[in-house]
């Protein structure tokens, strides 16, 4: 059985887009019982279309649409207020952002999977995550 997972900004963004490294996370999130993310990933993912759609790189990709795409993926959305006492620890601990380690305290508390392009908070994650 899948585990659970915890859903980043940068993958969401690489599956709503359908960037070939996302294709394999979309069978991933489709196959998990329970898909989650912190609150802050759906600004994180706006923010984001609003950068690709100022610079000409959504095409014909409606920015709206993609943000309502992210939503779609995670089944529980996470309050950030639950999770930023775990997320400054961390962050001290690491010597890492809080925003990032929002995702990380989230993965933790439901001892879930976190799916990220983010190549410097996987190595993060596998210090951290069970």
């Amino acid at each position: 059985m899948t585990a659970t997972c915890v859903l980043d900004a940068s993958a969401v963004l690489r599956v709503i887009t359908h960037d070939p490294m996302g294709t394999a996370w979309a069978r991933q999130l489709q196959e998990a019982p329970l898909v989650m993310a912190p609150e802050l990933m759906l600004t994180e993912v706006a923010n984001a279309l609003w950068k690709l759609q100022r610079a000409g790189s959504l095409g014909e990709l409606d920015p709206q649409l993609l943000l309502a795409d992210a939503r779609d993926l995670v089944d529980q959305i996470e309050p950030d207020r639950h999770l930023q006492v775990e997320a400054l620890a961390l962050a001290c601990h690491l010597d890492h952002p809080v925003y990032d380690c929002l995702y990380l305290a989230l993965a933790r508390w439901e001892a879930a999977a976190l799916l990220t392009a983010d190549q410097r908070l996987q190595r993060l994650a596998a210090q951290v995550l069970p």
